[in-house]
Formats: C-alpha cells, sequence, structure tokens
C-alpha cells in the first residue's frame, strides 16, 4: 500500500513540477482512495476553527482537506494539517476519535502541529454521528459506514497523510505515531493489529477495543436501571459509596497519600457493597436500599452469559461505580440506552433494549459485527519485529471503558506475544476518569496534555518518542493536577504496570519526589473471554 501511495506521489510531483509543493499546489491532489478538496494557507497566532473554537498561539500552518472513498457508499473526512517546513520535526501524527466519530476534532491537530508534527485526524467516515443524541444510531443499515468506523478510515487517514507529507516536504515522515483515547484507543490497537507497517509507535488510551461486549455491558447495565430508577439517582447516592471505599482502602491504606480524595490502587481494595445495607430504622442518607447493594454487586461481578456463566465483559474497579448511571440512564425513550444503537446495528431500529438477552442477543452481535469492529488480537509479534513500541494508558476511575478490560489485554498480550516487555508498557492512573478528569492527576500527556510535552519524564508521547529513538522504555511518568484557578495543586508517578506509586512516609504527600514505585499486588479481575477473537 505504500507503494502504492509513493506511485500517486511520484505522479504528483511530475504535474507540479517542483522539488516541493506548496500548499496551494496540493489542492485537487489524488492519493489511492483519497482526493485533497480544501486547502488553507494559515498564519501564526490565532486561529478559528470551522466549528468557531478559538484557538491561541498557533504556528503558521498549511491545512489540508481530504475525502476518501474506500467503498463506493464511504465519505470518510480527513484533515492533515502541516506545520513550516522549518518548524517540521520530521514526524507523522495521526490522531484518534471518540465515541461514533462524526466530527473533525480540531484540537487534536492543533496540539500535534504546537508540537511540530504533521498531524491527521478523521471523522471516521460517519457524519453526522458527533452531532446527535446517540451518534451510533446514525449506523443503523450503514454497513459500510460501520467497516469505515471499525478500522479502514484510519488506515486511509494514514495512507493519505504519508502522501501528502511526501509531496508538501518532498520526504516521506522520518517516524510516524498515532495517539488516542477511547474510541482513539480503539483505533490505535486496530492499527497495531492490522495494519502494523502503518505506525512506528502508538499511543493507546482508554481502549474501547473488546466493542461489541462494551455495549452489550452498556445494555446491561442500562437494564439493571430500568428495572429501578430510583438507584443512584442522585449524586449524594454515589458519594456514600465514594466515602465507604475511601475509609475502606483508601486514604494511604492503599499506598497512596492520607489526604488524597481517590483510592490510589483499587486492585488491593477488599469491599462488599452488603456493608452499606441500610439496618431498620437507619438513616438513609447514610446507607444504601436493597435495590442499591444489587445494582453495585453486578458493577463489580463483571458481565456474565447467563447460559454458560464465561465472563463476556470484565468487572468494573472500584471507583469507577459512575459507569452504573452514566451507561444506564436511559434516553427520552425508555426503551433506547445510552450506547446500544451498535447493538441496533444487528437488532434493529425498532429494537427494545430491555429485551436483550446476553446469550442469543450477543452471540448474533457478535457474529455480524466482531469480524468488522473489534480489536482483541493479542498477538502483536508483526508490530513488534519492526521495532513498533507501544505506550497504553488507563484512568482507574473511568465509568466508560473497564480499566480491568485493558488490564486483561495487556496480560494477553504478554502470554501470546513473545517478550512483550520490549515494546509494551500500561500506565494506570488513579482518581482519572475517562480519559481526562477525576480527582486524580490527569496531565501526563494523554488526552488531556502535560504541564510540559516535550519531557519525556512527564510526557507520555514524548516517552514514546524518546523509546523509539534511543531504546529508553519508560518506567515511570509524573502526573500532574491542576486546580479550578489553573494552579498545580498535585503532582504525582504513574508507574509501569504491575508497579504502582507508594508514599515514602513523610515529605509533601501532593509532591511526586514523596513516591516510590513497588510491584503491587495483580487486581481482582475476570478476564474477559468473547466468542470472536481475530
Amino acid at each position: 500500500m505504500r507503494l502504492l501511495a509513493s506511485i500517486f506521489v511520484a505522479l504528483a510531483f511530475a504535474a507540479i513540477g517542483e522539488a516541493h509543493a506548496s500548499c496551494s499546489d496540493l489542492r485537487g491532489a489524488r492519493m489511492g482512495n483519497a482526493e485533497v478538496r480544501a486547502v488553507q494557507r494559515v498564519n501564526a497566532g490565532a486561529f478559528t476553527a470551522p466549528n468557531a473554537q478559538p484557538i491561541e498561539g498557533m504556528p503558521a500552518f498549511c491545512r489540508v482537506t481530504l475525502t476518501a472513498r474506500p467503498s463506493p457508499q464511504s465519505n470518510v473526512t480527513i484533515e492533515v494539517w502541516l506545520p513550516e517546513r522549518e518548524a517540521w520535526n520530521g514526524r507523522l501524527l495521526g490522531t484518534g476519535n471518540g465515541g461514533f466519530g462524526g466530527l473533525i476534532w480540531f484540537h487534536a491537530l492543533a496540539g500535534g502541529v504546537k508540537r511540530g508534527y504533521a498531524t491527521a485526524h478523521t471523522d471516521l467516515g460517519t457524519f453526522p454521528a458527533g452531532l446527535v443524541e446517540s451518534g451510533y444510531d446514525v449506523g443503523i443499515g450503514q454497513p459500510e459506514m460501520v467497516r469505515d468506523w471499525g478500522r479502514r478510515a484510519t488506515h486511509e487517514m494514514t495512507l493519505a497523510a504519508r502522501a501528502v507529507i511526501e509531496l508538501y516536504y518532498a520526504a516521506p515522515p522520518r517516524r510516524a505515531y498515532f495517539a488516542g483515547c477511547s474510541t482513539g484507543g480503539h483505533q490505535a490497537l486496530s492499527e497495531a493489529q492490522f495494519f502494523p507497517e502503518d505506525y512506528d509507535a502508538i499511543l493507546a488510551g482508554a481502549p474501547g477495543h473488546n466493542r461489541t461486549h462494551l455495549h452489550a455491558e452498556f445494555t446491561r447495565l442500562f437494564q439493571s436501571i430500568a428495572r429501578d430508577p430510583s438507584v443512584f439517582a442522585t449524586p449524594e447516592r454515589a458519594a456514600i459509596v465514594r466515602e465507604a471505599l475511601l475509609a475502606a482502602c483508601g486514604r494511604g491504606r492503599d499506598g497512596g497519600a492520607p489526604g488524597d480524595a481517590f483510592l490510589n490502587n483499587p486492585g488491593a481494595c477488599a469491599f462488599s457493597p452488603r456493608r452499606l445495607l441500610c439496618a431498620a430504622g437507619q438513616d438513609q442518607a447514610t446507607c444504601l436500599s436493597g435495590a442499591e447493594v444489587a445494582a453495585l454487586e453486578e458493577v463489580y461481578a463483571g458481565a456474565r452469559n447467563p447460559r454458560t456463566n464465561e465472563v463476556f465483559y470484565s468487572a468494573w474497579p472500584f471507583g469507577a461505580e459512575a459507569a452504573l448511571r452514566i451507561n444506564g440512564t436511559p434516553r427520552s425513550d425508555p426503551s433506547v440506552g445510552r450506547a446500544d444503537g451498535l447493538l441496533r446495528w444487528v437488532m434493529g431500529a425498532r429494537w427494545d433494549a430491555r429485551t436483550f438477552d446476553r446469550d442469543a442477543d450477543l452471540a448474533r452481535i457478535d457474529a455480524a459485527l466482531g469480524p468488522d469492529i473489534n480489536a482483541l488480537n493479542a498477538n502483536l509479534s508483526a508490530f513488534a519485529a519492526r521495532g513498533g513500541k507501544l505506550i497504553l494508558y488507563h484512568g482507574w476511575d473511568d465509568p466508560i471503558v473497564s480499566a480491568l478490560d485493558t488490564i486483561a489485554y495487556v496480560h494477553r498480550v504478554r502470554s501470546e506475544t513473545p517478550n512483550p516487555d520490549s515494546f509494551m508498557r500500561l500506565f494506570m492512573a488513579p482518581g482519572v476518569s475517562h480519559c481526562a478528569g477525576g480527582p486524580g492527576p490527569d496531565l501526563f500527556g494523554g488526552q488531556n496534555g502535560s504541564l510540559d510535552p516535550n519531557d519525556p519524564e512527564r510526557d507520555v508521547l514524548a516517552a514514546l518518542d524518546r523509546w523509539v529513538e534511543s531504546g529508553r522504555a519508560p518506567e515511570r511518568v509524573i502526573a500532574a493536577k491542576r486546580g479550578q484557578d489553573g494552579a498545580v495543586t498535585m503532582t504525582r508517578p504513574l508507574c509501569a504496570y504491575p508497579r504502582v506509586a507508594r508514599y515514602v512516609g513523610r515529605g509533601d504527600p501532593n509532591a511526586a519526589e514523596s513516591f516510590t514505585c513497588v510491584r503491587a499486588r495483580e487486581p481482582r479481575f475476570a478476564p474477559p473471554a468473547p466468542r470472536y477473537l481475530q
């Protein structure tokens, strides 16, 4: 495929008749399945993106918009932003999307260009998914759109970006990296598994790659809430659980600092929600109803097939209880869950998600969608053999994708790919929600950025680049947290899994230098056993 792209680039060079192209010269260029449909020379300074979002401090760049059609029904929008030649670091950065895509994330493009990367992004061919209440519904009756979203669009973006770069700079990228979280993490692992030659290194955050089973789990939680909508209906109800978890396992008991508002090592926590069950006459503001206890037990137990008892999706760790409410709350129609549109691609637009059968329906969904959208292959030998490097990260408090599911995948890679430590690292982020946010330190070079994007000790993308260039694998990264006023309130090391940070018992408990990395006991989790494995 790279040879084919090079042929198209060579033909474009001949047409232009120059050693390299200017921004305007790229207009109308074709490369493989993609065609440039617009170019814009953007001056340094503030840039107002097409979504009216102002982006400050931009360097000068060439903005290239393409359309790719890997099938006659495809309509994949791609943007490639190219820094000035003297500002380019010689690298391509592919960036990931979220949910069912449907929009270009201009902030992802801007972040890459500010760091000197020629940066690419795609809407995954699913417009207008990003503009409607449940973007997944856009895929109903659109099998080619689903295939584009599953993996084709990201690969097409990569081929087109390489060709545009070679045309504009008169040289191919010296290195190519990919970074994404959530669906972007799914894209990342799809690239490593299916297109191992696309990228030299990959950063995968909170990957939703166990896709059919993740959305089946969303629907299971939706059924739980549908049975009793009063369950955890207010934030105060969830706060009871958070306080009990901190009292049982946090505040220094799990290696964290005494003042932490999050669990430092949820995998070391032993906790039963039954201890919170209201006794006769107890103030219900301090305890849980029987329905709430049962719902929590479902969250912590993992999702199982009712006939075979096999686990089809990992349990949710302590601290991620918001998964129940976020994923279980119905939309305006009480028969429709938050993200069961993916299941409706198979079950039909009028399907009532309250009837979801975790045996027969899931088997049907796996068979229909698994080959096109799941990214479960744990044998990454092809990616590793060409020197590829992979860093995964996940917030322990993530309520959208279970952190234990990512840990389960890493365990499988370790068992199925030789010498995994030579190419793979996982960083677990205590107190961090989905990709960013939460009470824990979330500034470490993932989706929320970092304090210093050029420091490999504080930024996972910079650490990935150093690993590729010098062979120095990252063993810890310093994460930070900002308060509402923007001031840094905490720094904390994220340690390469399975090691965790431990407070040494002296010094500033909000300073990274007061912590050391120690090997921890493996967390309690039930690894997924999906029926469909590539």
